[in-house]
């Protein structure tokens, strides 16, 4: 997870758990990339509640009556900030008996007024007023029927699948990210040797880190060093603040330190200090 912007993430959930099933609900003040792969054999869904700009997925818009299906595969995504998300965990041995580990990993369509059913099931549940008071009370049966009437609704809301491939300006900025890793995050890359090795124009490259990220490519690819030099430091692992920031890629330490202090509130070796 990448987050985006300075200050405080800000992320609240509240879950709820039934029997063979989660619903999680999220929330977050700052824009982040968030990096996910699922690796058991269980099945999970996400929804857009709200949102003040699209979430991205692999460069695609998740529109509001889309469910992200995630599957065993890589889903890349950039949340904005203040977004509100529904997330549908449903354990292996149940998302095995009702083939739900078999649905195509993607964004599918919802059909609306099955969509309003279940967000209403799912709303009544995570309110904040009976959540988690209400759920917990029910008996193992009530709790059941609660649970099988949750995914009988979403299984009645999901439609199509409508994007299940990465959009044109994610390959692009996924190639420049690529070259970029294998390169050492260098602080000396431009915009130029990226677009040089991909082989598009540096407006197409810098567009497509824009559109996705809402900054130019080595703006992003700064930030990127600045998490690596933060989680360098924050493992304290006998290194010193200048090891740490000449290992992520940086090259000149008064400038690193300035970026360092205006994204997380903090210098490097205050940082330092708190982990020793």
């Amino acid at each position: 997870m990448l987050q985006l912007s300075p200050g405080l993430l800000g992320y609240r959930s509240c879950t709820v758990e039934l029997p063979g099933l989660l619903i999680i609900l999220e929330t977050l003040t700052q824009p982040i990339r968030s990096f996910q792969k699922m690796r058991q054999r269980a099945f999970y869904a996400g929804f857009v509640l709200r949102a003040p700009r699209p979430i991205i997925w692999k460069g695609q818009e998740v529109k509001p009556d889309n469910a992200l299906v995630f599957g065993n595969v890589g889903h890349d995504l950039v949340l904005p900030e203040r977004c509100l998300i529904l997330n549908l965990h449903v354990v292996p041995n149940i998302a095995n008996e009702m083939g739900l580990v078999d649905i195509e990993p993607g964004l599918w369509s919802c059909k609306p007024s099955a969509l309003r059913a279940f967000m209403t099931t799912c709303g009544a549940l995570t309110d904040q007023t009976t959540c988690p008071k209400h759920w917990q009370s029910l008996d193992e049966s009530a709790q059941i029927a609660t649970s099988q009437l949750v995914l009988s609704q979403f299984l009645a809301a999901l439609g199509e699948p409508t994007l299940v491939q990465a959009a044109r300006r994610y390959e692009i900025m996924h190639q420049a990210e690529k070259f970029a890793s294998e390169h050492g995050w260098d602080d000396g890359l431009g915009i130029d040797r990226l677009a040089d090795a991909i082989g598009v124009p540096r407006r197409t490259v810098h567009r497509s880190f824009k559109e996705i990220y809402g900054m130019g490519p080595q703006g992003f690819l700064r930030l990127v060093r600045l998490h690596q030099f933060r989680k360098a430091l924050i493992r304290g692992d006998s290194i010193g603040v200048t090891e740490a920031a000449l290992g992520a890629g940086f090259d000149h330490f008064g400038r690193a330190a300035q970026y360092y202090r205006q994204q997380f509130g903090e210098l490097p070796k205050q940082t330092l200090k708190r982990a020793l």
